[in-house]
């Protein structure tokens, strides 16, 4: 995470001497540290989308055999059991994504309403 500095570096930092223009710089940084949050969880969720396909290709094939080879019955129950722990990591990646998508909304609300006090 990106340190925040104080008001007189943002004073620097932005070229100006008005507490507005400091607090929109924050905001405007915050918003895209935000932005850069979703893909990157985005991407994990694509990810994890593509594992539990494979996986479930996995479970097919592996149901095709189990029944004539005991190592792959306990292999094929571990799998089942770590496509469950995928699923539910999806789930939490999504609950992030959605606590992120919520805090672009309200970022971008706080940096109209900087722009607004122009």
């Amino acid at each position: 995470m990106v340190s925040v500095p104080n008001f007189e570096q943002l004073k620097e930092v932005c070229g100006s001497n008005e507490l507005k223009d400091c607090f929109k710089f924050v905001f405007a940084q915050d918003e895209s540290e935000n932005d850069g949050l979703i893909a990157k969880i985005t991407d994990l969720c694509n990810g994890v989308r593509q594992k539990i396909s494979k996986f479930a290709d996995l479970i097919d094939e592996g149901q095709c055999i189990s029944h004539f080879d005991a190592t792959a019955c306990v292999g094929l129950e571990c799998l089942e059991k770590a496509q469950a722990r995928n699923g539910d990591n999806l789930q939490a990646l999504i609950g992030a994504l959605d606590l992120a998508r919520a805090a672009r909304d309200e970022k971008r609300e706080h940096v109209m309403l900087m722009d607004v006090r122009d």
